[in-house]
């Protein structure tokens, strides 16, 4: 099968989105504590568990991303990847080719899970600002 230029294109797209993870991680631990810091003052446990599904989306985020970049890196590796990139898959090749080679790309859901990850944190955010009022 050959790749087409438009998977090096999203492959490269995805292996930069998925550093939106990073942000979207501080911040979801950062509310989450905040969270759990407002239950002393009479705050509910919801928001502290809805606050680590936020941090958790945020880890999804990075991680969906990533394989979707990598599969689509894998079907690509006869087109000029790039240097970065096609150093990440050789890596990610000697650590579980099996693995890489059984990645399916899902370029909705990598796009999607940033989304719903930051839409969660702005919801607890504007609870524990409701809160502290």
């Amino acid at each position: 099968m050959v790749a087409s230029t438009s998977e090096v294109l999203l492959a490269s797209r995805h292996a930069r989105l998925r550093w939106i993870g990073a942000p979207l991680l501080v911040t979801g631990l950062g509310l989450a504590g905040w969270a759990l810091y407002s239950t002393m003052a009479g705050g509910s446990w919801w928001n502290v568990g809805i606050g680590m599904l936020g941090a958790g989306l945020a880890l999804a985020t990075f991680g969906a991303n990533h394989d979707t970049a990598m599969a689509l890196a894998f079907r690509a590796r006869d087109e000029d990847l790039g240097e970065p990139l096609r150093g990440e898959l050789e890596e990610e090749l000697e650590r579980d080719r099996d693995e890489v080679i059984g990645l399916k790309p899902s370029p909705r859901v990598a796009l999607v899970m940033p989304v719903v990850a930051l839409s969660i944190q702005v919801w607890v955010c504007t609870q524990l600002m409701d809160l502290a009022r």
